[in-house]
C-alpha cells in the first residue's frame, strides 16, 4: 500500500507547483524567442534596405507595450489568481502567432505578443513568493526560473534560426503548439485567490506612488537599477550581434548566427547553476562584483574576429550575467512583496527595465548609423559599466540587507498600503 501511494505521488512531486511554473515559463519563453528569429528571417526576405534596423524598431515597439500597460498589469496579477493570469498571457501570445500566420504585418503581431508578455511577467515571478516559504526556497525557485528561461532562450534562438532559414510556417506552427502546452500546464498550478479588493483605476493611479516607494527603499532601488542595466545590455547586445557577427566573423546565415548568440544563453544556464554555490543567501551583495566581469567580457568581445574566442567570450558574458542577475531579482521580490505587493513590484521592475532598454536601443540605433558596429558594441559595454559604477557607493546598503527580517516580519513595513 505504501509502495502504491509513493508511486502514485511521485509524478505529482515532480510536477509540484514550482516545477509547473518553471515548465510553463520555459515553454512560453521558448516560443517567444523562436518567434523573434522567425520574424528576423521574414524581414530579411522582404528585401528591406536595412533589416537590422527594422528588427530594432520592432523590439522597441514590443517594449513600448510594457511601458503603456505597466500601471495596470501589476494590479491585474495581484487581484486575480496568478495561474489564471498566466493563461491570459499565453492566449494573447498564441493569438499573435495566428495573426502572423494569416498575414498580419510582423510589427503588429509582435506588439500583440508584447501584450501577452507584459500580462504574463508579473504573474510568473509574483507567484513564486506564494509558492515558497523561505528566502532560500525563493532563491532556488528564481534560479530554476531564470536558468530554464535562458535555456528556453537558447533553444528558441537556435531552433528559430534554423527554421528561419527553411520554413517560416513550420516555425510559427511550432510556436502556437508550444504556447498551447504552456497554457495547459498552468492547470497544475494552484489557483490561490488574489486580493479582490484591489480597484484597477485606483491602483493604476497609485502605480507611480508604488514606483517611488520602491525607489526610496535602498535594497529595492539597488536591485531595480541592477536588473534594468542587465536587461538593457542583454537585449541590445542580442540585436547588435545580428549585425556584429557578419561584420566581425563573416557569418551571414541566420541559423549559424543564432547558434553563436545562443552561447550566451548556455552561459546564463551555467551561471544559474553556479550561483547558489557562489552567492550565499546572506551575502547576495557579492553578485554585484560579477557585473564588472560581465562588462569586461562585453568590451573584449567587441574586438574578437576569431569564431572560437568570440563564442567563449559570449559564453562567459552569460555566466557572469546569470550570477549577477538572479540574486538581484530575489532581493527585489523579497522586499517588494511587503512594500507594494508581488505583482506590482514586477510591474515596476518591467517599467524600469524596459524604459532603460528602449533608451539603450535608441542609443544603439544612433551609434550603429554613425560608427562601426564594433564601436557600437563597445558603447553598450561602457553604458553597463556606468550603471555598475553608479551602484558602487550604494553597495553598503545591500550589505545590510537581512532576508530574515522579511521572513519573520520584523522589518518596518512602509506601505503595504500601496
Amino acid at each position: 500500500m505504501v509502495h502504491t501511494r509513493d508511486s502514485a505521488r511521485s509524478p505529482r512531486r515532480w510536477l509540484n507547483p514550482v516545477n509547473s511554473v518553471v515548465l510553463t515559463q520555459f515553454m512560453s519563453a521558448f516560443s517567444d524567442n523562436l518567434n523573434f528569429f522567425i520574424i528576423i528571417g521574414m524581414l530579411k526576405r522582404q528585401g528591406l534596405e536595412n533589416p537590422d534596423q527594422a528588427v530594432t524598431y520592432i523590439q522597441i515597439g514590443f517594449l513600448a507595450v510594457f511601458l503603456i500597460l505597466a500601471p495596470f498589469v501589476g494590479s491585474f496579477a495581484d487581484r486575480n489568481a496568478k495561474s489564471g493570469v498566466l493563461m491570459v498571457g499565453n492566449l494573447f501570445k498564441a493569438a499573435a502567432i495566428l495573426l502572423l500566420i494569416f498575414g498580419l504585418h510582423p510589427i503588429f503581431c509582435y506588439a500583440i505578443l508584447g501584450i501577452g508578455a507584459v500580462i504574463y511577467s508579473p504573474a510568473k515571478y509574483g507567484i513564486l513568493t506564494e509558492l515558497t516559504s523561505t528566502e532560500e526556497e525563493l532563491l532556488r525557485a528564481n534560479s530554476k526560473v531564470e536558468g530554464t528561461t535562458i535555456l528556453a532562450i537558447l533553444l528558441g534562438t537556435v531552433i528559430g534560426g534554423f527554421l528561419a532559414e527553411y520554413s517560416d510556417l513550420l516555425g510559427l506552427i511550432t510556436c502556437f503548439v508550444v504556447y498551447g502546452l504552456s497554457f495547459g500546464l498552468t492547470f497544475l498550478i494552484p489557483k490561490n485567490p488574489g486580493n479582490s479588493q484591489i480597484q484597477y483605476v485606483a491602483a493604476a493611479k497609485r502605480f507611480f506612488q508604488d514606483t517611488r516607494t520602491l525607489f526610496r527603499h535602498p535594497q529595492a532601488q539597488f536591485s531595480l537599477i541592477a536588473t534594468g542595466a542587465f536587461w538593457l545590455t542583454a537585449t541590445v547586445l542580442r540585436i547588435a550581434l545580428v549585425a556584429w557577427i557578419p561584420a566581425n566573423l563573416g557569418i551571414t546565415n541566420t541559423d549559424q548566427q543564432s547558434m553563436i548568440i545562443g552561447s550566451t544563453a548556455i552561459g546564463v544556464v551555467l551561471g544559474s547553476v553556479l550561483m547558489p554555490k557562489l552567492i550565499p543567501v546572506g551575502k547576495m551583495y557579492l553578485s554585484y562584483y560579477f557585473g564588472f566581469l560581465m562588462v569586461f567580457c562585453v568590451l573584449i568581445t567587441a574586438f574578437m574576429h576569431n569564431l572560437i574566442l568570440a563564442v567563449i567570450m559570449l559564453f562567459f558574458i552569460g555566466v557572469f550575467g546569470g550570477i549577477f542577475l538572479i540574486p538581484m531579482n530575489t532581493i527585489l521580490q523579497t522586499v517588494g512583496k511587503d512594500l507594494v505587493g508581488a505583482g506590482k513590484t514586477i510591474a515596476v521592475q518591467n517599467l524600469v527595465e524596459n524604459s532603460l532598454t528602449i533608451i539603450g536601443l535608441f542609443i544603439y540605433l544612433y551609434l550603429s548609423t554613425r560608427v562601426p558596429i564594433q564601436a557600437a558594441v563597445i558603447g553598450m559595454g561602457v553604458i553597463l559599466l556606468v550603471f555598475i559604477l553608479f551602484l558602487l557607493p550604494k553597495l553598503s546598503m545591500l550589505r545590510r540587507f537581512n532576508p530574515d527580517e522579511y521572513l519573520h516580519g520584523s522589518h518596518n513595513q512602509t506601505s503595504n498600503n500601496s
